[in-house]
């Protein structure tokens, strides 16, 4: 690896310990519920917040309009996200005494995760092979869920204080765009096209079923952060909730680390094994609401998962997205669009159904969601089989012709 590729490596790293922002506010909902805004219900707060997740694909698409145009290049983007995420600590600090402000704080951190998320990714996707992309990805998503543990921590902490105090994690978006306006190149994608290079303009089709994988695991996924501070308030504060979620987070470091080697070895059931996870976690969690130990060890078994299933999601898609002039579409759509929409539709979704169901109980909600998610895990083994079968078929003819 060239020293090039070295600099965007540690700039797609560094970027990568704030890439989920939002988990320096779920910490504090239960706080957010009963003392910032206590005539709201928890699902409208989880809703509020989950906002962010709706400006995501919107900012996401339009950056990638204006990329795939050549008005715009990736490291612009990047540096004008990071620059916005910096600037939502500060407004955070402004404007917090009325139900607006949450919602415009919300709207505002997925303008900005939606602008450098997906864009760093698309550094991945353009300046490595895919023997480094695997590699790269399994490390990005240990470090993504790192820097989940510390935002988890910190902002639990500050929520005791103030509860906008996850906010302030969010000032570190200026040192991250200083890093990235020094190591990442200036392009545009333009200018692969004047180089000659294929551009065809359609996605292949086989992206979208990535797509849809992320989409639902991540509507079921977010169902632990958002209700993990409630699920255990007879135990514990929001400082508790902000240690829930840094095991959780811790998860996800430890199957990043080996995330290339079991997909060496797995391929697309890895699929299926990181939703089984989640099924293992939410089972223990609906069971043991009162046993710390048993919540701490459920919600890391679920972290797990979120460094098998997206990464492994968004390396399909790297092979699949060779096209410069679509390849930041290809990027938007499954690094922000899937997982993001899935977390917006997961309040309204699961915890109105839920409610509906059940009533008010976290435990029974967990229970639900655990055995929905063991059936995905089946459909997607299932799904995994078949493909396998006809790709060999198709080996087969080539190799008769």
């Amino acid at each position: 690896m060239d020293k090039q590729k070295k600099k965007i490596m540690w700039a797609i790293l560094v970027v990568a310990l704030i890439q989920m922002p939002g988990l320096a506010l779920s910490p504090g909902i239960e706080q957010i519920r009963t003392t910032a805004f206590s005539d709201y219900s928890l699902g409208l707060v989880q809703t509020a917040l989950a906002l962010s997740s709706l400006a995501q694909p919107l900012a996401a698409f339009c950056a990638a309009f204006l990329i795939n145009k050549g008005l715009l290049t990736k490291k612009a983007v990047i540096v004008f996200g990071l620059l916005l995420l910096t600037l939502n600590g500060v407004l955070a600090t402004l404007l917090n005494t009325e139900f607006w402000h949450l919602i415009t704080l919300s709207i505002i951190l997925g303008i900005s995760t939606g602008c450098f998320i997906s864009n760093m990714f698309g550094l991945l996707f353009d300046n490595f092979e895919p023997a480094e992309r695997q590699s790269i990805a399994g490390y990005q998503s240990a470090v993504i869920n790192a820097g989940g543990i510390i935002m988890g921590i910190m902002g639990g902490l500050l929520a005791r204080f103030m509860w906008y105090g996850g906010y302030l994690m969010l000032l570190v978006g200026l040192p991250a765009a200083i890093l990235v306006c020094y190591a990442v190149p200036n392009y545009k994608v333009s200018a692969a096209r004047d180089r000659g290079e294929r551009a065809k303009g359609k996605l292949n089709p086989r992206i979208y079923y990535y797509c849809i994988i992320a989409f639902l695991f991540m509507m079921i996924y977010s169902v632990c952060g958002s209700n993990i501070s409630t699920h255990i308030s007879g135990i514990g504060d929001s400082a508790m909730a902000g240690v829930a979620v840094a095991f959780m987070m811790g998860g996800g470091v430890v199957s990043g680390l080996f995330f290339a080697k079991l997909c060496d070895k797995t391929g697309d059931y890895a699929l299926s094994i990181g939703l089984s996870a989640v099924f293992v976690g939410y089972t223990l969690l609906s069971f043991f609401q009162t046993s710390p130990v048993l919540v701490f060890l459920a919600v890391f078994i679920v972290g797990m998962s979120l460094s098998i299933m997206l990464p492994r999601c968004i390396f399909m898609v790297s092979t699949l997205a060779t096209d410069p002039s679509t390849s930041a579409t290809a990027t938007a759509l499954i690094s922000i669009a899937a997982p993001s929409l899935g977390g917006f539709l997961s309040p309204i979704i699961i915890t109105n159904l839920t409610t509906a169901l059940f009533g008010e109980s976290t435990a029974a909600r967990y229970r639900f969601v655990g055995f929905v998610v063991l059936a995905f895990a089946i459909i997607v083994a299932i799904l995994t089989t078949l493909s396998q079968k006809k790709a060999a078929r198709e080996r087969k003819l080539k190799v008769r012709s």
